[in-house]
């Protein structure tokens, strides 16, 4: 989900709530020993064409690494020949999800942390050293920031726009409240005695990462951000993969925040659910009024007129993060991508939302796990109930009010 939709306001409610309550804090408030050793866990399903550069990059830290394990997860081609002629610890199941997958590993694993590694990501070399260092400070688990491999098609332009505003602006004002809303799956480190106690990743949603980050959120553990740390991610190259990643993600945190009652934890809590929420679902419904403001007012007025100050505010303000983090160049090169996939997917998110959390219907599974179509389960009788009283309630207010403004007419 991108923070920086339409509105802007939950953008500038971030902002102003990280400047005024920050908790970022340096002190080790952690008693048990600091973690020193650590494994690498790749998941994989079909990964081939990657995998070779995943591990290299692996090999190539500058921290020592005990043992670097795939799990081949009911693989049909090259996967785990390639990962056993590499020299990884290769074990071959079929885990079904990705958190399965990676709880196969966990009993293999004799380090004092884990990180957990997509298998078509790479690792920049000081990546896990600096992950170590966040745990050495007290946290339980972080990640990487992210960056895609290139910027080549509209898709990885719009994702390398959308990860520098993550990592320039969102993750360090969600550190700065103690609430990182994702330990993003692509690329975390966890102390394993932790992950452990929680039970592993967790694989009762459709998304680990979002889940497994609010169960530690949930039981007061702290978690931070690495930003110097960069994992480089192979984007999609089609428009209907990305709306599958995207559509994984947004019902991930919708499930995630209705399983853990996110926002009600603490203050700070609500008020990073509450700005992406914000941004959301306002963005994306303003979005929708687009076109009929456009034909209502004209191109040309329309477009001077429609945008709110804040939003134009937060774009600008935007831009200067980007290119802080990208340089003016590819900054540029990545601008009108991103405008353009965030004008369509805007509003996506905003229905994807509603049918989590109003009609109830969630997604299970997703086209980019072995194969599978999307599913979604049906909406609950007693849901259907409701929202047919909802709207026919609604309906007879509606003409209600009517027959009031015409009697009202009438006398007059």
């Amino acid at each position: 989900m991108s923070m920086l939709a339409t509105s802007g306001i939950g953008a500038a409610l971030l902002t102003v709530s990280a400047l005024v309550l920050n908790k970022r804090t340096e002190k080790n408030t952690e008693t048990r020993e600091a973690p020193q050793s650590v494994s690498l866990v790749i998941p994989a399903h079909n990964e081939e064409a990657s995998l070779a550069q995943t591990i290299r990059s692996c090999k190539e830290q500058t921290y020592p690494i005990d043992q670097i394990i795939v799990v081949a997860d009911n693989c049909s081609d090259r996967t785990a020949e390639i990962a056993r002629r590499m020299g990884a610890v290769v074990i071959e199941g079929q885990g079904g999800s990705k958190a399965s997958a990676q709880n196969l590993a966990l009993p293999r694993i004799t380090s004092d942390a884990v990180v957990a590694l997509d298998a078509d990501a790479t690792l920049s070399p000081d990546a896990v050293e600096l992950m170590m260092a966040t745990l050495r400070k007290g946290s339980v688990g972080t990640c990487t920031a992210a960056r895609p491999k290139d910027t080549s098609t509209i898709y990885s332009q719009y994702r390398t726009f959308y990860h520098a505003i993550a990592n320039g602006w969102v993750r360090p004002l969600q550190d700065s409240l103690g609430r990182q809303m994702v330990l993003s799956g692509m690329a975390n480190c966890h102390r394993m005695d932790v992950l452990r106690a929680v039970g592993g990743f967790p694989n009762d949603n459709i998304t680990e990462d979002f889940n497994l980050t609010w169960t530690l959120h949930r039981r007061a553990h702290p978690i931070a951000f690495t930003a110097g740390a960069f994992v480089y991610t192979q984007e999609p190259t089609s428009l209907p993969e990305l709306l599958s990643q995207m559509h994984r993600w947004t019902a991930g945190f919708a499930q995630t925040m209705g399983r853990h009652r996110a926002p009600l934890i603490d203050g700070p809590s609500l008020i990073v659910v509450g700005s992406q929420i914000l941004d959301g679902v306002i963005g994306g419904i303003a979005l929708l009024s687009l076109p009929h403001y456009l034909v209502r007012h004209g191109v040309a007025r329309g477009l001077r007129t429609w945008w709110s100050p804040l939003w134009v505010v937060i774009m600008m303000a935007s831009v200067g993060v980007a290119t802080r983090q990208l340089g003016w160049r590819t900054t540029a090169k990545c601008l009108p991508g991103w405008v353009i996939m965030q004008s369509l997917t805007g509003p996506l998110i905003a229905w994807w939302l509603f049918r989590e959390w109003v009609l109830g219907r969630h997604l299970t599974t997703w086209t980019g796990r072995h194969g599978c179509r999307p599913a979604l389960t049906p909406m609950p009788r007693s849901r259907k109930t409701a929202l047919t009283l909802a709207g026919a309630t609604a309906a007879a207010l509606g003409s209600l009010a009517v027959l009031q403004r015409r009697a009202r007419a009438g006398h007059a």
